[in-house]
Order: structure tokens, then C-alpha cells, then sequence
């Protein structure tokens, strides 16, 4: 019996009748995108629905992979290695391989060959994530890719030739957590705008070659970092120094070779060109102190947080070093006995320009100062 028009009615026209399911009425590319979003078994599995989705897994854009304790071992290298061998070289998108641990040579080479695989279907984003943190080493060998613009490796190891990223000059974003620089003395890049590195273990000096950098983090036990290069295009700069949370093995000596040079300014020179920076230690004060015997001028430098660490009595000589060679900063924010992100007491005051000591920037209109409670050391600074 055929459809016929439904008649409008004062309330308007009735949404027009479908035949069959929604879904169906999408275009295949739509239906790849959805696709790349599922775990990469599920998107598998729907080329049972119906014979117009038996191919459409094979150029998802995406693929998200998970081998969990729970998995076994064999057959998820089989699947895997399967499911790359019928996709062939489609393009991908994004590529996530989430593990829990590598126990043997096999498995490592299967894991270093899905990598280059995926590299060869133009992957742009490419995630490891290894949840163990128990050094899964990859190859020794650089990444070459003219499409990956952005890389995320958790709990991995790293080695030399591997953090050589000349080799892939779309690459602009790159976040590297729990992971152990074996031997590693150079990172670089020419293209990198986004650079985190949180939590990791530096066998040895490291220079870090970021021209184009926008975005910085580094937040870990630093002693090892030895050379920010420089970095003119630089705005925003977050720099922790603490205790390595985690096992850094025994090969690890943070006051190696390096470290104990005094004649040169290793990270805050190449922070020199920021506008927005931010400088805490939760351990010692060394590597910055280090760096104040040549402190550099930070010319651009509008917005500065500092924490406690940098207010020592009486002569506060690492604060008024740093302000000194500060000369267009606007606003300076203290955190004080006080670790955050909520602080109990903010205060907001203004520079009185009769009082202002003459290596404080005439341009400073805010002290911002967090704290736990307003108590006499507070007060001297």
C-alpha cells in the first residue's frame, strides 16, 4: 500500500515517515566516524548487522585498543595483527593502544611493528598508554611520519634515536608522562607548538630542542633536564621541580655530570622569551638557584607565579632576582605555605609607586598572594 502525504494540522507538519532505522539513512562516512569511537572488537562486531556495514570497520578512522590483564595475550596479538592485516593501509585518524604490561622480547616487537604499521596509514594522533609504568622499551629508531601532529606516551621507555622528531614536521603537540629517557640526550623537534613532560626519569643530561615551542610543562624531577634551548615564540611556561614520584631505576643519577656546572643558565634561559611563567619547587631549590647566578632577562614576561619556595628570609634574594630582571611584568602571584589548587586566603594588593624598590618593574599593578592563613611569615615577605 503506498505512503501517502499526512495532512498539515494547526499545529504544524508532522515530521516526515522513515522507512527503516535511522541509522541506515546516514552517509558511510558518517558511519566511520562513529565507528572509530568504539573499542576497536565492538567496531569489528558490527559487520554483522548487515551487509552494508560487513566493510565499513576496515576504514574507520579511528582504532582504540585495550590489552588488560584480563585479555589473553595470544589472542589479542592475533586479533591485531589480523585486523591491521585486513585494513590494509586505510587512512587513520587516531590510533590507542592501551596495556597493562609487555612480558616478553614477542610481545614488544608485535607492539613496535603495530606502531609502524599505523604510522604507514598516515595516522595523526598516536596514543601509548602503559598502565603497568614498567618501562616498555620502544625501538631505537626515529619516528618518521610527514602526517602525526600529535603523540601521547605514558609509562614507556625512551630512547635516543626515538626522540628525534625532525623526521616528523607536522608533529605539534607531544605529552610524555611516567616515562624513563634511557640515555636520551637530545629531544627535538622543529615543529612541536606543544610540549608536557610530567613525572619522568632522565638517565642523563638531556637537551631539549624546541624552536617553535608555544606551550611548555615540566613537572617532575628536573635535575637531569640540563638545556632548554632557545625558544622565541614561547607564551606560556609551567615549570615544577619535585621528588620523583615513582621508581627511577637504579641507572638514574639526578646530580650527574651537568647539574653541577656554574657557568651557565641551562632552563631559564631558554624560558627568557615567555609572557606567562610559572616557577614552583616542592624539593629544593638547586636547579633554579643554579640558574640565578646568571639569571637571563625575561623581557616579554607580563604574568609570573611563584611559590614559597622562592621567599626565603631575610634577603629573599631568589625573588628579588627574578623580579629584577622582570622589567614589563603586570601582575606577580604567590603561593605561600599553601599547596592548592584552593587556597584558604587570597589577597590582591596594588603597588604603592612611592614605596616601589627600584628593581621592581613599574608596570607590576597586582600582588596576588595565596596562602593558608595570614602568619608572620606571610608578613616578611
Amino acid at each position: 500500500m503506498p505512503l501517502r502525504k499526512r495532512v498539515k494540522n494547526d499545529k504544524g507538519a508532522a515530521p516526515p515517515e522513515i522507512e527503516g532505522d535511522r541509522i541506515s539513512a546516514l552517509p558511510d562516512e558518517l558511519l566511520k566516524h562513529v565507528l572509530s569511537f568504539l573499542p576497536a572488537k565492538e567496531a569489528v562486531h558490527t559487520c554483522v548487522l548487515a551487509r552494508r556495514w560487513r566493510p565499513l570497520w576496515k576504514s574507520a578512522t579511528g582504532l582504540r585498543l585495550s590489552c588488560i590483564e584480563s585479555t589473553p595475550r595470544k589472542e589479542f596479538q592475533l586479533f591485531v595483527d589480523h585486523l591491521l592485516l585486513l585494513r590494509g593501509t586505510a587512512p587513520l585518524d587516531t590510533f590507542e593502544l592501551v596495556f597493562d604490561r609487555s612480558r616478553d622480547r614477542y610481545e614488544r616487537l608485535c607492539l613496535n611493528i603495530w606502531i609502524r604499521h599505523v604510522l604507514m596509514c598516515q595516522v595523526r594522533t598516536l596514543m601509548l598508554y602503559n598502565m603497568y609504568f614498567n618501562g616498555f622499551g620502544l625501538d631505537d629508531l626515529p619516528l618518521i611520519s610527514q602526517h602525526l601532529t600529535r603523540l601521547e606516551l605514558i609509562g614507556v621507555t625512551l630512547k635516543n634515536s626515538f626522540c628525534n622528531f625532525l623526521g616528523c614536521p607536522s608533529l605539534e603537540h607531544l605529552e610524555i608522562a611516567y616515562c624513563l629517557f634511557q640515555d636520551v640526550k637530545e629531544l627535538s623537534s622543529k615543529s612541536l607548538k606543544r610540549l608536557s613532560i610530567k613525572n619522568c626519569c632522565f638517565s642523563v643530561n638531556i637537551l631539549i630542542c624546541v624552536p617553535s615551542l608555544v606551550s611548555l610543562c615540566l613537572d617532575g624531577h628536573l635535575y637531569s633536564v640540563s638545556v632548554l634551548e632557545s625558544m622565541p615564540s614561547l607564551q606560556v611556561a609551567f615549570i615544577r621541580n619535585a621528588n620523583a614520584p615513582w621508581d627511577c631505576y637504579d641507572d638514574c643519577d639526578p646530580y650527574d655530570g651537568i647539574a653541577h656546572d656554574n657557568t651557565k643558565c641551562f632552563l631559564l634561559e631558554g624560558l627568557s622569551q615567555a609572557k606567562s611563567l610559572t616557577l614552583i619547587s616542592v624539593s629544593e631549590m638547586f636547579i633554579f638557584r643554579r640558574d640565578l647566578k646568571h639569571c637571563p632577562t625575561f623581557s616579554k614576561l607580563k604574568t609570573l607565579l611563584l611559590n614559597d619556595s622562592w621567599c626565603v628570609a631575610p634577603d629573599f634574594h631568589a625573588l628579588t632576582s627574578i623580579l629584577k630582571h622582570s622589567p614589563v611584568l603586570e601582575k606577580l602571584t604567590l603561593h605561600l605555605f599553601s599547596k592548592g589548587p584552593k587556597h584558604e586566603v587570597e589577597i590582591i594588593g596594588r603597588c604603592n609607586p612611592m614605596e616601589r624598590s627600584a628593581t621592581i618593574s613599574e608596570h607590576l599593578k597586582a600582588i596576588e598572594v595565596k596562602c593558608k592563613v595570614i602568619d608572620e611569615n606571610v608578613h616578611k615577605v
